[in-house]
């Protein structure tokens, strides 16, 4: 199985979104931009192969994929 080699700000930006459930709030409170939030995220997806969030309206939902790599962000940042 290859190892998937992950950018920490991918990651910190993945975990911050997924605990808000929102990309603007997110991308404000990390004082980015909400698209180069948005690019961090699909970038992260593109690297893990598969989609992490289902985009409905405003509202970014866990996939199942999104749920291992929270559990595993939050294990990275001891959160």
């Amino acid at each position: 199985m290859e190892r998937v080699r992950l950018n920490y700000h991918h990651l910190r930006y993945f975990l911050e979104v997924a605990r808000d459930g929102n990309l603007t709030r997110a991308a404000s409170r990390l004082n980015v931009s909400q698209s180069a939030l948005s690019t961090q995220v699909r970038q992260l997806e593109d690297r893990l192969g598969h989609a992490l969030f289902d985009r409905t309206g405003r509202a970014m939902v866990l996939t199942e994929a999104g749920r291992i790599a929270l559990a595993h962000a939050e294990r990275i940042f001891d959160v």
